[in-house]
């Protein structure tokens, strides 16, 4: 009995016609994390990420304290769904070896981000703070806020910058192969997301961090459009 080599399916014509609604659904969901980025650029200025007494301003303030607590990156990593998988819809017949390691390594990543962004529970928190009549209880509720907040930067944020920021670097190097997508999309995905890892150099590791975002603007831009052309192709 002999076996047959692995089929692949139909011609790309018929597999683009059966991802269409995944390429707009993506397209969309790239757009929006286009517009969280955005956002989240102007809500640095206007509300300062994990102030000291960010409990406090939760108190006084409900938008200041959830932009405090980086509601905005969760909710674009939320939207990263969608993106993750078309990734891997479009790159697994370049390597679908590869393609697949990228995919399991963003959600641990986005799995990871939930747990590192404990938005509610520190919300909680500070209304019991709101409500303590004693010294006991406010010392409780500060001691329990202190240790959500500790997990902001903890290990579980670390697993999803680093293992997220590889899984969209797989992703671009799988791009330069790739004929859905063009070089220059895969480079600018190359470079940010070697970038990215800049986080960890002493001293101007925040700077670099930073100056990556402007580069996923323009990566996400880039795909999202080419993603809209997909769609359009296949309807």
């Amino acid at each position: 009995m002999t076996h047959s080599s692995i089929d692949y399916g139909s011609s790309p014509a018929a597999e683009h016609a059966r991802w269409r609604s995944l390429y707009l659904i993506a397209a969309v969901a790239a757009w929006i994390s286009v517009a969280v980025i955005v956002v989240s650029m102007l809500a640095f200025f206007i509300w300062p990420p994990f102030p000291d007494d960010i409990l406090t301003v939760i108190q006084q303030d409900k938008l200041a304290g959830l932009m405090g607590l980086d509601l905005l990156y969760l909710l674009g990593n939320a939207f990263g769904i969608p993106f993750f998988i078309v990734l891997y819809v479009t790159l697994k017949r370049v390597d679908e070896g590869w393609a697949v390691i990228a995919l399991a390594l963003a959600f641990i990543g986005l799995v990871s981000i939930i747990i590192a962004r404990p938005i509610l529970e520190v919300v909680t928190i500070s209304d019991r703070l709101a409500v303590a009549t004693t010294e006991a209880q406010r010392a409780i509720s500060q001691a329990s806020g202190e240790a959500m907040l500790s997990l902001f930067h903890g290990t579980a944020f670390n697993v999803h910058y680093v293992l997220g920021s590889a899984s969209l670097l797989i992703s671009s190097l799988l791009m330069l192969r790739s004929d859905l997508f063009s070089k220059s999309t895969a480079w600018v995905g190359i470079v940010t997301n070697v970038v990215v890892f800049g986080l960890y150099v002493p001293q101007i590791g925040v700077y670099l961090s930073l100056l990556s975002v402007v580069g996923y603007l323009i990566w996400y831009i880039l795909v999202a459009r080419r993603l809209l052309r997909l769609g359009r192709e296949a309807a």
